[in-house]
């Protein structure tokens, strides 16, 4: 290298001047992008065919480090970043888990291999687009498109992942933002007027686990009825204590854990109606008990105590079987059928309909949303959720006379 080339290559700091085995000159670029998590130098190297390329790199990274928008070069895939935020996420519930996995993994399946910082816009366009005419397989041939809900919830994760990605500096900008959300048109939700829910709880009421079933028509979460046991209530003070739920999660089989949110661990009242229905389950536990001897299964395995929601054997119901023995005893009884999640809504329902206030509503049920106005309510008294059970029994007592 001459004396001149020596100064041309001095002014230009962080450039290296190179020639090729065939003779071909370069210019590398020296890149220092800090430290590296074990505390080494993390230094990155770009070549250039002209000098001028290499300067305009240069002072694009020297403006990007200045602004705080420095994009560290990373062949880091899509799936690798899904998988990474995923395992970050170390307080979500199982269930919860289990939701943002499987939303996610649409987009896996179709743009995981693709290297994030060649993610584009026109990627997600697709991607929705696909998911919207054939999301899902169906059997073996057959494929349905996916609601928007579905389809929303999958961007608004991946919007997260990136997102988690730009405050790392692995992206400059999340283009998820980008993407126009399809419509999602509410499902109506199929609820039972007062006169069949009456007549659904008179035709159970000789039903083994018709106290259960009276909860789930009082608004408790099907994995809230699940994990109660005899520990959580207290018949002479009339009142039951939501401390966890029983859940099934894909792959982990049935759980049980703290309510869905904060606001599910309550205590609520328990109207005679109940007392008397629950009184009798546990009677009729008592005498399964002798008769099964030592095979009978006594402990939750969490207080120590025993579920209040068992079959005959003291073995505590797996959710969809308690769902199935709903849509069949309601069948049984002449009603429409509807979901077993759907009791819950009746209970919202009748509640608001007879003039129960919102935020006394949200507490009964243990709602932490906006739309239920908990943000703006803080505070319901005892005295109103007491008045708020009281109107659910007179209801179902008053309208058993058709349905």
């Amino acid at each position: 290298m001459t004396t001149d080339q020596q100064k041309k290559e001095n002014r230009h700091p962080g450039i290296r001047r190179m020639t090729t085995k065939t003779g071909e000159v370069k210019y590398r670029l020296i890149i220092d992008m800090g430290e590296r998590p074990d505390g080494k130098r993390d230094q990155r190297c770009e070549t250039f065919n002209r000098l001028t390329d290499a300067k305009a790199r240069q002072a694009e990274i020297k403006n990007g480090r200045k602004k705080g928008t420095l994009v560290k070069p990373s062949k880091i895939t899509v799936a690798q970043a899904i998988d990474g935020w995923l395992a970050g996420r170390r307080n979500l519930r199982p269930s919860t888990r289990r939701s943002y996995r499987d939303s996610l993994e649409l987009a896996k399946a179709r743009i995981g291999r693709i290297q994030l910082q060649n993610l584009t816009k026109a990627h997600l366009d697709h991607l929705v687009t696909e998911l919207q005419e054939h999301g899902r397989r169906v059997g073996n041939v057959q494929r349905q498109g996916l609601s928007g809900r579905s389809v929303n919830l999958m961007l608004t994760l991946l919007g997260s992942v990136l997102e988690d990605q730009v405050k790392q500096g692995t992206l400059s900008r999340n283009v998820a933002k980008l993407v126009e959300r399809p419509e999602h048109r509410k499902k109506d939700i199929g609820t039972w007027t007062e006169r069949r829910a009456a007549a659904f709880l008179e035709a159970v009421s000789t039903d083994r686990l018709s106290a259960a079933f009276h909860l789930s028509l009082f608004g408790l979460r099907r994995g809230e009825v699940l994990g109660l046991c005899w520990y959580d209530l207290d018949l002479d003070a009339k009142t039951l204590t939501i401390r966890r739920a029983r859940t099934e999660v894909t792959g982990e089989g049935v759980v049980e854990g703290p309510p869905k949110t904060e606001r599910g661990r309550r205590t609520l009242p328990l109207d005679e109606g109940l007392i008397t229905a629950l009184r009798s389950l546990k009677t009729q536990q008592a005498r399964e008990r002798l008769a099964a001897g030592e095979v009978y299964s006594s402990s939750c395995g969490d207080c120590g105590g025993e579920h209040l929601v068992t079959d005959e054997a003291g073995h505590p119901l797996r959710p969809e079987r308690y769902s199935d023995q709903f849509r069949n005893l309601a069948k049984a009884a002449g009603l429409p059928v509807i979901r077993l999640h759907d009791a819950r809504h009746t209970s919202v329902t009748l509640m608001v309909l007879r003039g129960v206030p919102i935020p006394v509503v949200s507490k009964w049920h243990g709602h932490a949303t906006a739309a239920f106005t908990m943000s703006v309510y803080a505070h319901s008294q005892d005295d109103a959720l007491v008045a708020a059970g009281a109107t659910l029994a007179e209801a179902y007592r008053t309208s058993q006379s058709g349905v």
